[in-house]
Parts: structure tokens; C-alpha cells; sequence
């Protein structure tokens, strides 16, 4: 483990503790979940974490915490943040705003310790700067990978412009998604399927073809029984003629359907029940562009987005480098069958062995009697 020059044991305890609670921040995109804890004489003081967009940062909720119980200031407290405390006064919207590290240093703070950097241009670095022109000691880096991979789909957002794409996939032992008759029900077990569900809980969207609709036609839902406040991702339908019946399960309002056509009477049908249908680019073979698709979803603020279509459109996302993380459910069954689709089809994403698309960070995993494997898609 790197040593962070000025960081102590009790650094590390009290960052953990604010990863903790940033984790709480279930839906925070397009701001990042971000937890502060507060600590004068070795005592944790307050604490907050980021609720949603709206809401105030968790540096405001901890000083405010911290404040309650320390009216008179909080002079020698050090506050602990899982991302650099923001320094802006004007919001996107153009409204005034009292930027946390101002907070900070108004109500005593003599330290900070932050996990990182914020990648936010509007941001980075210059939260520190305010502080150290304040007086204000700073250490960063204190568990940094563990602050990094808890806000990945924001970093990869603030750095590309892109929302951060995952492709989960399910498949037989012999790389099946279904039989050649197009049965895919069920591919998985129980346990595998419940946990896709507590990733749509998680995710901003969930993406589809139009063919899985016309195959399936899956709720795209988050069933998750006995969980209070249970999230539906936005459903989104990439679907370049318009194909979508109005009485798919999906058909319904929250859903949004990608096409390239301009005006039809099918558009406004959809429309009418409630489905927001956009146009976007089409790519050089007449279909929707996925590249604009992604685009599109970063600028509504759809950070962290699951892929859960057939290999067709997967193999555009892959080819078009749009990919950034692979789940692949196994289950132990085989089917056989040329014709049986696969989790990326076409004509391939690589020619060659050595240009094949290499993941890192593996993770293996046991899910009843299927097995998952996951992995960050590396360049």
C-alpha cells in the first residue's frame, strides 16, 4: 500500500468510515456519491453523505451535523471527504451557491483529508487551492482506489463526456444466449437473475434492441421482493425503424425509444402512451449510432448504464470501443447450435487473436450453480 505522506492509522479509519457512508448515496448521478465525516479529538463530530441531486454535498450535511452539537465552531476539527470539497459559486442553472470548502473553512475546519481529486473541470484541484490559501492543511489520497472505484461511472463521465457502459451477458457453457430457436428463458438461475435485478436497483439505465423487445418482450423492471424503494432504471429502446409494439410490457412512461426516424404516425402512437421517442444519428449501415446513443444518455445524466441486449447491437457497442465493463453469467448447460445467437455477434471485433479486447481487474463469482465473470475492458 502506498503511504500517503501526513496520513496516520487513524486517517485510514476515518476515510473508511466515509466510504461507508457514501455508499449510501444509492442515486446521486449525474453528481457523484461522495461521504464526510468530521473529527475533533480523535471523536467523530458529524457526519453526512450526498443524498441526490438537489440536495445538499456531504461536507454541507456533516458540518451542519457537526455544528448542531458545536455551535461555538469547530476550531482544531479535521474533516474527512471521499472527493475534493467543491469551490464554485455559481450552479450549472446559473444560481448562486456557497461553495463547501467557503463552509469549511467559516466554521473552524483546520485539516482536510480527501480520497481524491475531483476530475470535475469545474473543480479539480482548485477545491484544494482555496483551502491551502485559507490555511487550511490538505491531505489527498488517503484510500484512493477504494474512493475511485466507488464513483468509476463519474470519473469515466467527467473525463470522456461518456456514460460508463456495462455489458452483462447470460450464456451456456458453449457461449449460448439461446437455442436456435430463439428460447431463452431461462439461460441462468434464480440466484443469477436476482442479482441482475440488484444491478438495475443500482444502475441509471438499462439498454435493449428492439429485437429483444420483439423476442421477449422483457418489463426491463427492478423486482427485488422485499426491498423498500425499490429503482427502475430509465428503459431505453434502441430501435431504428420504430418496430416497438405499443403493446410491449416496456411500452409504458419512463421508457425512452432511440430511432432515426424523423415522424411517423408509430412515433406519435408511442408518444401518446407515454414513451419519450428521440432521434439520433444514424451510423453507416442506416442503424441507430450507438456513439450517439451513449452521448445522448451521459447528457441526461445517465452515468452508470447496463447493457442487456443481443449480440447484434452488443457487437456495436464493442466495435465502437463504447464498452467498459463485461459480466458474463455461465451457466453449466450446453445447446450447441451454429445458428444459436451468441453475447456478441456479426462478423467479429477482432480479426485477429492478438487485436482481441483484453479485460483486467477480474472477479470470479458463484451464483447457485452459474458462475459470473466480470472484468474492466483495459485501453
Amino acid at each position: 500500500m502506498t503511504r500517503i505522506i501526513g496520513a496516520t492509522a487513524d486517517d485510514v479509519r476515518f476515510m473508511r468510515r466515509a466510504l461507508t457512508l457514501a455508499s449510501r448515496g444509492k442515486h446521486t448521478h449525474p453528481n457523484p456519491a461522495v461521504g464526510a465525516v468530521i473529527v475533533r479529538n480523535n471523536a467523530i463530530v458529524g457526519e453526512g453523505w450526498h443524498r441526490g441531486v438537489g440536495s445538499p454535498h456531504a461536507e454541507a450535511v456533516a458540518l451542519a451535523d457537526a455544528l448542531a452539537k458545536n455551535p461555538t465552531g469547530l476550531r482544531g476539527a479535521t474533516i474527512y471527504t471521499t472527493l475534493e470539497p467543491c469551490s464554485h459559486y455559481v450552479r450549472a442553472d446559473g444560481t448562486n451557491r456557497i461553495p463547501c470548502v467557503l463552509r469549511c473553512v467559516e466554521a473552524g475546519i483546520t485539516r482536510v483529508v480527501s480520497a481524491m481529486q475531483d476530475p470535475d473541470t469545474q473543480v479539480s484541484g482548485q477545491g484544494f487551492a482555496a483551502l491551502r490559501a485559507a490555511g487550511v492543511v490538505v491531505t489527498v489520497g488517503v484510500e484512493e482506489l477504494q474512493a475511485r472505484a466507488q464513483i468509476l461511472p463519474y470519473i469515466h463521465h467527467r473525463q470522456t463526456g461518456l456514460s460508463y457502459i456495462t455489458h452483462k451477458a447470460a450464456m451456456t457453457l458453449d457461449g449460448k444466449i439461446a437455442s436456435v430457436s430463439g428460447d431463452s428463458r431461462w439461460v441462468t438461475g434464480e440466484k443469477a437473475r436476482l442479482y441482475v435485478h440488484r444491478l438495475r436497483n443500482r444502475v441509471d439505465a438499462v439498454v435493449v434492441g428492439v429485437g429483444t423487445i420483439l423476442s421477449d418482450d422483457p418489463q426491463l423492471t427492478t423486482r427485488l421482493a422485499g426491498v423498500r424503494n425499490v429503482h427502475d432504471p430509465i428503459r431505453v429502446i434502441i430501435d431504428s425503424a420504430l418496430r416497438t409494439p405499443l403493446t410491449a410490457r416496456a411500452a409504458l412512461p419512463g421508457t425512452i425509444v432511440l430511432t432515426i426516424i424523423e415522424d411517423s404516425l408509430q412515433k406519435k402512437a408511442l408518444a401518446e402512451r407515454g414513451v419519450e421517442v428521440c432521434t439520433l444519428p444514424a451510423d453507416e449501415t442506416g442503424r441507430v449510432d450507438v456513439t450517439a446513443v451513449v452521448q445522448f444518455l451521459a447528457n441526461r445524466g445517465a452515468l452508470d448504464v447496463l447493457l442487456e441486449s443481443g449480440g447484434a447491437l452488443a457487437a456495436s457497442f464493442w466495435k465502437a470501443g463504447l464498452v467498459n465493463h463485461a459480466l458474463f453469467f455461465i451457466a453449466p448447460k450446453v445447446i450447441g447450435g451454429s445458428a444459436a445467437p451468441t453475447p456478441i455477434d456479426g462478423t467479429g471485433i477482432a480479426s485477429r487473436m492478438a487485436e482481441a479486447v483484453q479485460l483486467g481487474k477480474l472477479r470470479m463469482r458463484r451464483f447457485g450453480i452459474d458462475i459470473a465473470v466480470e472484468g474492466e475492458v483495459i485501453g
